[in-house]
Order: structure tokens, then C-alpha cells, then sequence
């Protein structure tokens, strides 16, 4: 991985090199586009969040090349390529093209936010031989030969260890933990501890069969407190909260349907979806829609991560090992689903609340400074206010969520 590593390691603090994004695409044309083709640019709207968060610490409005792009073009894309990562680690992906193409690749790289994929009990994944080879392609590309890998938590380290590759590994969480500059955002949280009346849904999968009865309960949850139900990933999901129910096949309708609101006729279902789907492209906007509601809930991460960034009370349902391990390294309110097996309800959502706004800022101060180290350690500088988050909030005295 030659020259042009060595060129900027040989650079060191006289210049700051050109980060650029490998992976994902531009979304800004978002209205004009079908929803077919803007999922395939995404694969799950929850992957804008981080895309979003990396861009703000290394931008704003990093160059992108693809995934689909050949060698040639990552190689031309920048000084270092900035790989936003999600949940790559499990028997659920083959990298084999991957593998392949980065052996051809020159640019120095760095990976922020891979995770793995298990079950909630951390059962050890058996990963694609070919995943491993990539990631090997990938720190072997490390901008100063040091750690280039930012991994969600201390459970995807371990996987990488039995892969050969815990030494490259940073734990700092996800990176839309720093989309708010406040230092006190925790804090701000806690402070508007009153009951809910208007409750936001992160939508989860119609074929997560063993959630539906807390998805009913969450749509029941929709329908009483006149709130929103956001779509983020399948395709499926996605169109039908986009307002496209009525394009949908006959199964995917009565899929989504059946998942959400088994008991509810065809057609009111389509108007119930009409009145409260929610499908979002860009988190700027995902993040001002949230500003409406007292609070958030759902199974999805991401969704609940934008909540907590816009300020509001969020409450994220754990029910794999990618949800919990990064709601234990976050210190992101949580309940895990097989605890309420038969769902939750509107009144007991505010008793599941448990947050400690003080506890969260630290915590978040500490994954910061790990963070905003890793960038400097691979010639990577982060804005001038990702690096004041990891300076010590003041001092104003514990706060916590009244339940």
C-alpha cells in the first residue's frame, strides 16, 4: 500500500489531507426519485444517520465514491478514503468483491462504526472468510500504520480478535452520538422529563415475526397519540411510509398490514398509513420532524439515535446484539424486547425512561475524545466543535429523567 500512504504520513502536520467517503450515494435528489431506486442508494435510511454524522466531522460535503466504483476511481477519490461502516460482521455478508477490489486500492483508509451481527445473548458469529479478507484489505491501508478500525463496542472487538484483527480496533460507538454539538445534551434531555403526549415510531421489519406483537402495540401506541410511523428499512417499509401503499404489491400491502394492524381492514389501513407514515431521506429533516414529539420509540437504533440528537426523549427496543451493543456503549435508554413479550403500552412508556442526563454526557465526553484521537492518530482532523465535545462538560449537577 505504497506510495501514496507514505506520501501523507510524510506530510504530517504541514498539510490536512483530503478525506473523501467510500460507500453510499448523494441523496440531495431525493424527491425526484422513486423509492426503489433511493433505497438501493441506502439499503436501510437508518445508514443516513452516521453517513450524515462523519460528513459533519470531516466536511461538510465530503466527495463520495460508491461502492460499485472501480479501483481507479477510490484511488482518485481523495488523500484518504473514510469508510462509514455498519453492521458488516456476521455469516450475513460476502465481501468477495470487495476483497478483490481493494487489493487494487492505493489510498490510504480508515473504517468508523463496524459492527457485528449476533443474537441478544452475544453468540459469537461465524463471519464470511471473504469479510475478514476485506477488513485485512482495509487495515493493511491504515493512513499511519496505527489503529484505522472505529468498531460500535467491546463485542464487535472480540469478533475481530477471533478474526485476527482486535489490535487495529477503537471502540467509540456510533458517530451520530456527535451530531449535537451541546456538551450538555443529556443533560437538556432530562430536563424536559414530563410524560408524553405525541409519540414518534421507528418502524421495524414485517418479517420480524417474533416483534409483531410489539409492533402492534407501537402502532396502537401511533394511533392513540395521533404520532408518526417512520419507515427505515425494508424496501417494503420504506414505501409504504413514504405514501406509496397504494403502488405496493397485494402480499407486501397485506405483509405490512398484518405485521402492524392485523385487525384493521384493507383500505383503513392504507388511510391509517396515509395519515401517519413517515419516510425520511436526510437527517436534518428527520431530526426537525422529531422536534414535534414529547417522544420516540422503537427497535431501530438509528432512528432513536436522530431522536436523541434533536434533543428528545427516546427510548430504543434491544432486541439483537447490534441494538444492545451500542445502547450499552452509548448509554442510549433501552428495554430489551424479550421482556415484553406481548408489547408495550402508551402509559408505561415514560416509566421505562431511565435516564441519567449526566451520566450520558460523560460518557459521551469520553467516547469523543477516543474518537477525535483515532481521527488525529490517522491524519484525519475533526471540526472544531467535535473536538470541543471532547473537552469536559461544565459542571451543573446530576440530571435525571423524572418518571
Amino acid at each position: 500500500g505504497g506510495a501514496k500512504r507514505a506520501a501523507i504520513a510524510a506530510q504530517g502536520r504541514r498539510a490536512a489531507p483530503q478525506p473523501f467517503l467510500f460507500g453510499g450515494n448523494p441523496l440531495g435528489d431525493s424527491a425526484f426519485l422513486a423509492t426503489e431506486s433511493l433505497y438501493q442508494r441506502t439499503r436501510n435510511l437508518g445508514n443516513i444517520a452516521f453517513r450524515h454524522a462523519i460528513d459533519l466531522h470531516l466536511g461538510p460535503r465530503l466527495p463520495v465514491v460508491a461502492w460499485t466504483e472501480p479501483a481507479s476511481r477510490i484511488n482518485a477519490g481523495g488523500d484518504i478514503g473514510v469508510i462509514p461502516a455498519a453492521n458488516q460482521l456476521g455469516r450475513h455478508h460476502n465481501f468477495n468483491r470487495l476483497s478483490k477490489l481493494f487489493e487494487q486500492v492505493d489510498v490510504p483508509l480508515v473504517m468508523i462504526g463496524l459492527g457485528a451481527q449476533s443474537d441478544i445473548r452475544f453468540t459469537m458469529p461465524d463471519v464470511q472468510p471473504s469479510t475478514i479478507n476485506w477488513l485485512h484489505r482495509v487495515v493493511e491501508r491504515a493512513p499511519n500504520g496505527g489503529p484505522n478500525l472505529a468498531v460500535r463496542g467491546e463485542f464487535t472487538r472480540k469478533v475481530l480478535s477471533r478474526c485476527g484483527l482486535a489490535d487495529p480496533a477503537e471502540v467509540i460507538g456510533c458517530p451520530s452520538l456527535f451530531i449535537n454539538p451541546s456538551r450538555t445534551l443529556g443533560r437538556d434531555i432530562a430536563a424536559r422529563g414530563r410524560p408524553p403526549r405525541r409519540i414518534a415510531v421507528v418502524a421495524g421489519h414485517q418479517n420480524w415475526r417474533h416483534l409483531r406483537f410489539i409492533e402492534r402495540s407501537l402502532g396502537r401506541i401511533v394511533a392513540r397519540a395521533n404520532g408518526s410511523y417512520i419507515g427505515q428499512d425494508p424496501l417494503e417499509m420504506v414505501m409504504l411510509t413514504r405514501g406509496e401503499a397504494r403502488r405496493m404489491t397485494e402480499a407486501s400491502l397485506l405483509a405490512c398490514r398484518d405485521y402492524v394492524c392485523p385487525d384493521m381492514p384493507k383500505a383503513a389501513f392504507i388511510r391509517w398509513i396515509e395519515r401517519h407514515g413517515q419516510a425520511f431521506f436526510d437527517a436534518d429533516v428527520w431530526m426537525e420532524h422529531y422536534r414535534r414529539f414529547d417522544f420516540v420509540v422503537g427497535t431501530r437504533i438509528h432512528g432513536v439515535m436522530l431522536a436523541l440528537q434533536a434533543g428528545v426523549p427516546a427510548l430504543c427496543i434491544a432486541h439483537d446484539s447490534q441494538t444492545l451493543e451500542l445502547c450499552e456503549t452509548m448509554r442510549v435508554p433501552h428495554v430489551l424486547a424479550r421482556d415484553h413479550p406481548e408489547g408495550l403500552v402508551e402509559g408505561s412508556l415514560w416509566s421505562l425512561f431511565d435516564f441519567d442526563g449526566a451520566r450520558f454526557d460523560d460518557n459521551r465526553q469520553r467516547l469523543c475524545e477516543r474518537y477525535v484521537a483515532f481521527l488525529a492518530r490517522n491524519g484525519l482532523q475533526a471540526a472544531d466543535w467535535v473536538r470541543g465535545l471532547a473537552s469536559d462538560p461544565p459542571s451543573e449537577g446530576r440530571a435525571t429523567a423524572k418518571r
